[in-house]
């Protein structure tokens, strides 16, 4: 059996994930065999009944119902995904999270429990501008778990929001890091079927949000309204289009890049998800080396994935959502770069 391409959708409540799920459904090519899993919170189905209702031929799907499936539902899931894969053999499957979910741990149990029959590919979260534009969503644990494990962050209902809440938006999802695939907007749910396969190996956006090329002009909003002229259900429109990534080999099969920057030399590189550092030893390195001005990281663990910024000699962890690879970003003077280098990779542990 070959893996099959699988993709989460995420994104808080009433943000219109199930729209775009049955919008992908009705476009997918004629006979092709896709399964949707949909994972609802409360006790009466609904999602499903609705995607049933609207899916063409070559459509199976089952629900994971009464509770987020990382947690209440977990000794469901397998069960549901077996049935999927055994009875409907789908040639893409789509799992359609709750709103009220953090389904990071979700993307861990694919990767460790189904490797070889799933071959998960980009989570894309959806945000609904109205969430966007109140201050208090951005610090909502949630809203902020769901935008950190986003690999394609697509803003839907363009048609109500206006192009300074756009701009808004475009400036701040520039900012995040580690950056996005990919960053779109669109309105009715409307997904580029592309964006599903878009990936860390032939991720097009630079290991590094400084070196983003500068967006293009923003496109006149039609008269009476706040759309963007490119957004419209038909066409979905890329916010930032991404430059490709620049070229290095770093150890392990690791992607890894030097450059100059206005403060002086730096350093970055990726490591494949499957990669799990040691912490003791991470973190001694990241923390000890006298050299770097300024660093930033995200890295798969033992038990958990976790950012790590220092600047100066002042250093944070905190734990993250982020699933698509470990990378590191380093800002230094004087560092030996291969010294470190060979360091920052015998801090990961045996595969």
């Amino acid at each position: 059996m070959q893996s099959v391409p699988t993709n989460l959708i995420t994104g808080f409540l009433g943000v219109g994930k199930t729209t775009a799920v049955i919008d992908m459904l009705q476009r997918k090519a004629p006979g092709s065999r896709w399964a949707v899993l949909v994972n609802e919170y409360g006790s009466v189905s609904i999602d499903d009944v609705f995607i049933e209702g609207s899916a063409p031929d070559g459509v199976t799907v089952k629900e994971v119902g009464g509770g987020c499936v990382c947690c209440a539902s977990a000794p469901f899931l397998p069960v549901a995904i077996h049935f999927l894969l055994l009875e409907a053999r789908p040639e893409r499957l789509i799992i359609e999270t709750t709103g009220l979910g953090h389904p990071a741990r979700l993307l861990d149990s694919l990767r460790m429990s189904y490797h070889g029959r799933l071959d998960v590919r980009a989570t894309l979260g959806i945000v609904d501008p109205h969430d966007f534009a109140k201050p208090e969503m951005r610090d909502n644990p949630i809203f902020v778990d769901q935008i950190q494990m986003a690999d394609v962050l697509v803003m839907n209902k363009l048609d109500l929001a206006t192009p300074e809440l756009v701009t808004d938006f475009q400036t701040w999802a520039n900012g995040l890091f580690p950056p996005k695939l990919l960053i779109a907007g669109t309105t009715h749910g409307r997904i580029d079927p592309a964006w599903l396969d878009l990936s860390a190996n032939d991720e097009r956006l630079p290991l590094y949000p400084q070196e983003r090329q500068s967006l293009p002009p923003t496109p006149s909003p039609k008269k009476g309204g706040g759309v963007r002229e490119a957004a419209t259900a038909s066409s979905p429109s890329v916010l930032a289009p991404p430059p490709f990534l620049g070229e290095g080999v770093g150890g392990r099969g690791s992607s890894a890049k030097r450059y100059l920057t206005p403060n002086g030399p730096a350093c970055g590189w990726v490591f494949d998800p499957a990669d799990v550092f040691d912490e003791g030893k991470l973190l001694a390195l990241l923390a000890n080396t006298k050299e770097v001005s300024r660093l930033k990281g995200v890295f798969h663990l033992v038990d958990e994935w976790a950012t790590v910024n220092r600047s100066g000699t002042a250093m944070s962890v905190a734990p993250t959502t982020y699933r698509r690879d470990s990378r590191l970003e380093v800002f230094a003077n004087g560092l030996d770069w291969d010294a470190f280098e060979r360091e920052l990779v015998m801090s990961l542990l045996p595969r």
